[in-house]
């Protein structure tokens, strides 16, 4: 079972990471815009559930933001040369950047706001900072940008599987559905004739 990434391809770790961060953010983007259409007790039941899933998933989130840039992006495929590559390549990074700056910020501007981090009903993180809504302010004006922006680049994520999926069938998308099968090694070089006696 290969977990490491390849030259041109994703091994198993890098595949389990990009969909269970796709599930994650998905749901966190979901669960966020609508905390401000409730009020009261309906508000801080879905703020909850939010930090909840957030906190829960943040090793694996961090974990996929380290290693997509300790490993970097796979090269492309035959098909896949040209502008469109360094379009993917770049969005790409640029959505998990805007995750991290979201794992920084969600945290921060909670303790800025004077209260404690509540993770499910199983433990409190409380917080290191003192209460300044100035800082909570703009950590949330951060936050909700990062948001935005995480969902303007997905759209586009998507829009880009959905064009090399149907259109160019280069195997972008089979990239992130299963390791790229094992590369054999290059063979020895044959051993020189020997010269015929005359």
């Amino acid at each position: 079972m290969r977990l490491k990434d390849t030259s041109n391809g994703y091994g198993w770790l890098s595949i389990f990471l990009h969909w269970y961060t796709a599930i994650a953010v998905i749901a966190l983007l979901f669960i966020g815009d609508t905390i401000g259409t409730r009020i009261g007790a309906q508000r801080d039941a879905t703020l909850h559930l939010h930090t909840s899933i957030a906190i829960t998933s943040y090793v694996f989130l961090w974990a996929r933001i380290v290693l997509r840039f300790k490993a970097g992006h796979p090269g492309p495929l035959p098909k896949q040369r040209g502008f469109f590559f360094l379009l993917g390549k770049y969005v790409h990074f640029a959505l998990i950047t805007a995750i991290g700056v979201m794992l920084i910020t969600g945290p921060l501007m909670v303790w800025a706001s004077g209260e404690p981090i509540h993770v499910w009903d199983w433990f409190v993180i409380p917080g290191p900072l003192p209460q300044s809504f100035a800082l909570h302010d703009m950590l949330h004006s951060i936050h909700a940008w990062s948001a935005a922006t995480i969902l303007v680049l997905t759209v586009l994520h998507i829009g880009g599987v959905y064009k090399h999926a149907a259109f160019n069938q280069d195997g972008t998308f089979g990239k992130m559905l299963a390791p790229p099968p094992n590369e054999s090694p290059a063979p020895p070089p044959s051993p020189p004739q020997a010269a015929t006696e005359s």
